[in-house]
């Protein structure tokens, strides 16, 4: 009698545990799905019309708007504790895809790289940072802020170092560009100089896919 009753709290318990735990992966999949809906119906039209409808940060408010002397090397999330040393990348041949075999650029990747051919803060032009997600670097993935990117709103900070200044920015759109559009001149208008100073992060999304690639645009802060 007491083995029958040990072995049917032990079919409840597995039963029970059964079912959390297939309904936190439900769960789990709901909230992914529709993060996914929220990034692609938050894509703006077009940089130009997104930065256009921003208000401009007053000029020379913050010792952090004069010019920087050097390249970002530094960028972090204060709310989140979370922080990437930057690498300088640079355009690369390669192949495409296209049965025409035309040779065309491509950027090197760096768990956290930023685009030598884009701005410097203070300067007026797109400062562009991509990595990883995750992290080659199983060190750096714990304080990477790329696992963070999908979720940021509008409002939240960021700071990158450049030589002995740092300048804060705030997210103004996050949204999601599916991969089969990552090559499409549209896609590629996000990481272009563009005109007003403003900061461009790009990651892949969901972690260990490349189904979406996330676009962070943050402005200066006031």
């Amino acid at each position: 009698m007491k083995l029958r009753r040990l072995w049917r709290i032990v079919l409840v318990g597995g039963l029970l545990l059964f079912a959390g735990g297939a309904g936190m992966r439900v769960y789990a999949a709901v909230t992914l799905r529709l993060t996914e809906q929220h990034l692609i119906s938050s894509r703006p039209a077009s940089p130009s019309s997104l930065i256009a409808s921003l208000p401009r940060a007053n000029e020379g408010s913050e010792v952090g708007n004069l010019p920087a002397e050097a390249a970002p090397s530094r960028i972090e999330l204060p709310d989140f504790g979370l922080w990437n040393n930057l690498e300088a990348v640079d355009e690369t041949a390669a192949k495409t895809l296209s049965n025409s075999g035309t040779v065309g650029l491509d950027w090197d990747v760096s768990d956290a790289g930023w685009h030598i051919q884009s701005g410097w803060p203070g300067w007026g032009r797109n400062i562009v940072v991509a990595g990883h997600s995750p992290s080659l670097d199983p060190h750096t993935w714990p304080h990477s802020i790329f696992r963070q990117l999908a979720y940021l709103t509008p409002g939240n900070r960021i700071k990158v170092t450049a030589g002995s200044r740092i300048y804060g920015y705030v997210v103004a759109a996050v949204f999601a560009i599916p991969a089969r559009e990552a090559a499409t001149p549209e896609a590629a208008a996000w990481i272009a100089s563009g005109s007003g100073e403003h900061l461009t992060l790009v990651t892949c999304w969901p972690p260990n896919t490349a189904a979406y690639r996330i676009v962070v645009v943050a402005v200066p802060e006031k």
